[in-house]
């Protein structure tokens, strides 16, 4: 397999990951921070993928470059295992022996110790006989210990060389299962809808959307990102996904996105089921004070949506702050707390069971929801079918 990176780059990779900056990467490992720059750009042009997100910040690992790295340890892991086997002491750590071996080492080391002949070795790798013995006795000198030896019957590995040759077999094999990983992530564009939904997204009409859409195109490849709006925007931006559900904001419109309406938000106030105000015809105000909540992050509509509620009179008392509608359900579950959720996150729980709306009608404003996309900006048929079918479910939403 062609352009399969070496260990110095992904000793790199795995550096500037961990450090999350290019230049405590350089200090780290004795380069330049250009030099460390380009053997980045360098890795991503190989693979065909984005690995880092750059900002002011830093440099971030993306999903791509998330879950490359995970390889990339386990590599670099069995490296430093297979250099732990070298006799003697050594002045540098086995990981910065291991990164100077070159691949065409390697490859001289494996053929010798299947074919017991530099001839043959160097006929299986199509090179001369001088190329080969090259890079065999510059990987033996590198070392510093015996890893061939003459034979009756030709040149053999000697025991270190049997054993270093198959952890480096074995790290190529893992190098290789590396490129193949990161292909899978660069799904044609053709065939993918990349999508961003803000924290407590519409469950309900997401998946309904995704299962129509996989109907219809059975090989197009779905990929959701959450987060908060500035974050979604700017990916939205930087065209690293298609378009965003959630709120509609003056700000898009600023930036210069069209923004397609789909339904006005209504908020409801949750409970477990079986929660002693879930029993009641009515509920008010001083009902709603005598539990504890949960509520979402100050400025959020929810939380807009919370404050309305006791307007007139002292807030409850309220110990958790979150987005997160996973611990939401399970702290609900197991007490009396309270919280606020849209009605289309209402429609989603009632799959669980386990959480049920009370009966009181919060009064303040009805946010709009929405599809943002790049003016202009072209989509595939795919991404064209999910949003139309995206908004026909919306239009259903039953009435609160």
């Amino acid at each position: 397999m062609k352009n399969i990176p070496n260990i110095w780059q992904l000793r790199v990779f795995d550096c500037v990951a961990r450090h999350e900056n290019v230049t405590k990467a350089a200090q780290e490992l004795l380069r330049t921070q250009p030099a460390i720059t380009t053997c980045i750009l360098a890795l991503e042009k190989m693979l065909g993928a984005q690995l880092f997100e750059r900002n002011k910040t830093g440099i971030y690992l993306t999903e791509t470059g998330t879950a490359a790295h995970i390889r990339v340890k386990r590599i670099l892991a069995a490296l430093e295992d297979a250099m732990a086997l070298l006799p003697g002491e050594r002045k540098i750590s086995p990981l910065v022996m291991g990164s100077r071996i070159t691949r065409s080492q390697v490859h001289a080391l494996l053929a010798i110790h299947d074919c017991h002949s530099f001839r043959a070795a160097a006929a299986k790798l199509g090179i001369t006989d001088a190329s080969l013995q090259r890079s065999a006795r510059t990987l033996e000198a590198n070392l510093g210990c015996m890893l061939y030896r003459y034979t009756a019957a030709g040149i053999k590995t000697t025991e270190l060389g049997d054993e270093l040759a198959a952890r480096l077999k074995h790290i190529e094999a893992q190098i290789t299962a590396l490129v193949e990983a990161v292909s899978g992530f660069a799904y044609p564009r053709s065939k993918s809808i990349r999508l961003g939904v803000m924290l407590l997204d519409p469950s309900m009409l997401l998946v309904n959307t995704m299962k129509e859409t996989r109907l219809h195109y059975p090989d197009v490849r779905i990929t959701v990102i959450s987060g908060v709006y500035e974050q979604l925007v700017n990916k939205l931006l930087r065209e690293e996904i298609d378009f965003v559900v959630g709120l509609l904001k003056k700000q898009g419109q600023d930036l210069g996105l069209q923004q397609d309406p789909l339904y006005k938000e209504t908020y409801c106030i949750v409970a477990r089921r079986g929660h002693p105000l879930s029993q009641k015809a009515s509920i008010t105000v001083a009902d709603l004070q005598q539990y504890p909540w949960i509520i979402p992050p100050a400025g959020s509509p929810r939380r807009q949506a919370y404050e309305h509620v006791f307007v007139d009179t002292s807030m409850p008392p309220a110990s958790i702050e979150t987005y997160s509608l996973s611990s939401m359900r399970i702290m609900l579950a197991d007490s009396d707390m309270l919280t606020v959720l849209s009605w289309v996150e209402v429609l989603s729980e009632r799959h669980f069971g386990i959480l049920t709306p009370l009966p009181f009608t919060i009064q303040c404003d009805k946010p709009q929801v929405g599809i943002s996309t790049i003016q202009g900006k072209k989509l595939n048929e795919a991404q064209q079918y999910f949003i139309e079918t995206f908004k026909r479910n919306a239009e259903c939403i039953p009435i609160n």
